[in-house]
């Protein structure tokens, strides 16, 4: 009698102590890859209620390779280690089901790691100043979808106001289907530090929004600048923002940290190409035009370590420049600079005429470049899907 009065106060205690209703967790933002090289990357997502996750990957098609789980959190990181080089590979998001029997898959996609130094090639998308409250972003998210890149660069200003609870109208939710399976290396535009981002607090809202949900390569300072090397190309992204009088940003001053360490990167390249990223424009022609100070500071240090193509951002609008040396056209020793600034925000339009302009377009855009051993071709599309601009690079 005493242990059927026992079962039953317990069985009583297991019903009337939970909720009358469970609702499982759900994955509210990504999930995205991030990070990503040639053995290892980071996938992270947000869900609803904080809660465990469970993880299976591997090389395509075995995804139960590996397994791991995480300690119930809302934010959820996971490391991807023992990863194949230059290989596809996919992977399995678990949580628990709606009364906590078991698990339900409530994600899967594929990735292809990073190409070793071995293989010649790469292939890229370049875009940028995408954070913006129009529509226009969505069909130049939709194109890009129609590629199947080794991975993507920003050239700064992600989500307009820089906050965190923007993010996901202006980030995640337009690139879910890409982010899901291709890493975006992102360079930090002024946006990043907040609406007001010369202020004295811009640092830590850097911190407290972009740098908590965001994973970039650590062969720098993250977030601020970094490297990444695929296949025969190496990739810099630095922040030129305290020329834009964003104090709390990185000096690129040719006595800071950063140039010496640009420098350092640069001469210690033995990759066939290397290509630069960040978001004030040294050469443009659009609404905030040329920084003269960031020419005087890094076109030395560009031209002596054979830098062969530069990504710029902040005037929205798409520009390439001729080959260019000291602000004169050079076929024979000139740098190409390419402004990608019309990823979604609101277009600018010419406000000078240099000579060195090749092209200047006010229009959506996105640009997709490949390299094969000593060639490079570029090939720009608007929002409909057009080839707006070529570009190609022999060595």
């Amino acid at each position: 009698m005493k242990l059927k009065i026992y079962i039953g106060f317990i069985f009583a205690f297991l019903v009337f102590a939970q909720p009358m209703e469970i609702f499982a967790a759900e994955i509210i933002r990504g999930p995205y890859i991030e990070n990503l090289n040639v053995d290892r990357g980071v996938l992270r997502f947000r869900l609803d209620k904080s809660t465990n996750a469970w993880l299976t990957y591997g090389a395509y098609p075995n995804c139960n390779r590996f397994m791991t789980i995480s300690a119930a959190a809302i934010e959820q990181k996971f490391g991807l280690y023992g990863l194949l080089s230059d290989t596809k590979h996919c992977y399995r998001i678990f949580l628990p089901n709606d009364d906590n029997t078991g698990v339900y898959k409530a994600a899967e996609n594929t990735f292809k790691t990073f190409k070793g130094q071995n293989k010649p090639y790469v292939e890229f998308i370049a875009f940028g100043d995408s954070g913006s409250v129009t529509d226009d972003q969505y069909p130049i998210a939709e194109q890009m979808e129609n590629f199947n890149p080794d991975f993507l660069i920003h050239t700064g200003d992600v989500v307009q106001d820089g906050l965190d609870s923007d993010a996901d109208a202006q980030y995640f939710l337009p690139y879910k289907n890409i982010i899901a399976k291709h890493p975006v290396f992102i360079s930090l535009g002024n946006h990043e530090y907040g609406k007001f981002y010369k202020d004295s607090g811009a640092l830590k809202f850097l911190k407290k929004n972009f740098s908590l949900f965001h994973s970039m390569p650590i062969k720098g300072k993250t977030p601020h600048y970094y490297y990444f090397d695929n296949g025969n190309a190496r990739f810099i992204s630095l922040d030129v923002n305290s020329v834009y009088g964003i104090k709390t940003a990185p000096s690129i001053a040719k006595d800071s940290k950063q140039y010496k360490w640009l420098k350092w990167v640069l001469s210690r390249s033995k990759k066939e190409w290397n290509i630069v990223f960040f978001h004030e424009p040294m050469y443009s022609n659009g609404y905030h035009g040329s920084s003269e100070e960031l020419r005087e500071v890094l076109e030395p240090l560009f031209l002596k370590y054979n830098v062969d193509l530069v990504f710029q951002g902040h005037d929205h609008n798409y520009e390439r420049t001729l080959p260019v040396k000291n602000g004169e056209v050079n076929e024979d020793d000139g740098i190409v600079y390419v402004t990608l600034g019309g990823g979604g925000a609101p277009l600018y339009f010419k406000r000078t005429n240099y000579e060195w302009s090749a092209e200047f377009i006010p229009t959506y855009h996105f640009a997709y470049i490949m390299i094969k051993k000593n060639k490079l071709s570029m090939s720009v599309y608007d929002k409909s899907g057009d080839i707006i601009d070529e570009l190609e690079i022999k060595k």
